[in-house]
């Protein structure tokens, strides 16, 4: 429980772009221009990509067509594109995590929501009701009707809400649509996409902010659904791992209430068999026996996925034992086969779980290590780091990934089959080599 004054949600109507921002789907884009270049026999330059950023479907046929000189009408390319990736957006693609979630808190707040992307209906309409979030939207616009960067689409957006447009905040993962949104005096929030690093700094200059997640706006309002668990050790700074937000539920783990206190933060529950601490007297407890087969930690997590959180901050909970680091590294596993965004954190290393998925990673500290969890990770891509990888296989018998350095101020992390743990951390951290 923090005391924090209530937040409000400063805006009336949030309006998404899909590709890279609610949909993790940039995959197929990169997937579909490989195919489309393959079919034509041609190598696909660089900088393809970054040219059709914030293009519609059209503007994009017609510059390609212009560029390369292929015979077809825009709409012929416009056709092959939709071929191609239709059978993904239709059986595969899915939402970024706390997509789902976000989204339904802000309905739930009387927040109107609206789509403003390049996509076509036939290819969005069907991934969005796969995904369950279809019927959340009150409106949805496309580049058709108006362009990104010079704001057009988010006018036409908040005209179709009944709401003006510096009540509205925008969406993006792209330039063109972080700087249309502020041209037309709106909000501005970039998600980062490992398609758009190479903006991200011309991103940062004129966004409202830069969120590794959705989960990142509690930054901005409060969110409900966090559940921060203190462990019994904290070897680290634990100020600089958490931040309690109005809206947290702060959870002991045995001794972490002693975490808790020097931090000046009173728990809703602690949890344990109190091998390690006193027993508490002004707050709830839920005592186990000793003889048990879970940790403390375990012990937390499990009544924080029964009450149905699914962001975890674990802070603390690495050092002491190294048996009980490794439990709390097994327990980030076992949070995520449950659905949940489990991070490890005690302000020094930070750690977390990435399963067949992708993230682009804000830096936070100076290294990241990659270690595969799965006995073999393969597709492994690293960007922004002083050792990348392109479409690389890990094992868990060899620690090729260790020690990384940041050369940017994201770096990219994907995984196409496997579970990869993350650890950021700085040169200061003791050396075991």
């Amino acid at each position: 429980m923090t005391g924090n004054k209530e937040r409000k949600i400063p805006f009336q109507a949030a309006l998404f772009d899909l590709d890279g921002t609610l949909l993790n789907s940039m995959y197929v884009w990169a997937e579909v221009d490989r195919r489309y270049f393959a079919e034509k026999g041609i190598p696909m330059p660089e900088d393809y990509p970054r040219a059709l950023s914030g293009l519609s479907y059209r503007q994009s046929a017609e510059y390609t067509r212009a560029r390369f000189g292929f015979p077809e009408s825009w709409e012929e390319i416009v056709a092959t594109w939709t071929r191609m990736s239709r059978e993904e957006y239709h059986c595969r693609v899915g939402l970024k995590p706390g997509s789902r979630e976000y989204l339904q808190y802000l309905k739930e707040q009387g927040v109107k929501l609206a789509v403003a992307t390049a996509l076509p209906p036939d290819l969005y309409e069907e991934c969005l009701k796969r995904n369950g979030v279809y019927d959340l939207f009150d409106a949805f616009c496309s580049t058709k009707e108006r362009s990104k960067e010079d704001g057009g689409i988010f006018l036409r957006a908040a005209a179709k809400l009944g709401v003006k447009p510096e009540k509205c905040a925008v969406f993006e993962d792209v330039y063109e649509g972080i700087a249309g949104a502020k041209r037309v005096g709106m909000q501005a929030y970039c998600i980062l996409d490992a398609a758009a690093s190479y903006a991200h700094g011309r991103i940062a200059e004129i966004a409202d902010g830069m969120l590794e997640s959705i989960w990142d706006m509690r930054r901005v309002h409060d969110l409900p659904g966090r559940c921060v668990i203190f462990a019994a050790v904290c070897e680290g700074t634990p100020g600089e791992a958490c931040r309690m937000e109005a809206g947290d539920l702060a959870l002991c783990a045995d001794g972490g209430q002693n975490v808790a206190h020097a931090m000046g933060i009173v728990p809703d529950v602690v949890l344990g068999d109190f091998d390690s601490s006193r027993e508490p007297a002004n707050v709830p407890v839920i005592r186990h026996p000793k003889e048990k087969d879970d940790t403390d930690t375990m012990l937390c997590v499990r009544y924080a996925l029964e009450r149905g959180f699914r962001d975890i901050l674990i802070v603390g909970g690495l050092g002491g034992r190294f048996g009980h680091s490794i439990a709390n590294v097994q327990t980030l596993l076992f949070a995520g086969k449950h659905g949940a965004r489990a991070v490890l954190d005690d302000g020094n290393t930070r750690m977390q779980l990435l399963t067949e998925g992708e993230i682009t990673l804000i830096r936070r500290h100076e290294i990241l290590s990659v270690f595969a969890v799965s006995p073999e990770c393969t597709g492994v891509t690293l960007r922004g780091l002083q050792y990348p990888l392109e479409n690389a296989v890990i094992t868990n018998d060899f620690p090729v990934g260790c020690s990384n350095h940041f050369v940017a101020d994201t770096a990219y992390v994907s995984v196409e089959h496997g579970t990869l743990l993350l650890v950021e951390e700085d040169e200061r951290c003791r050396s075991a080599e």
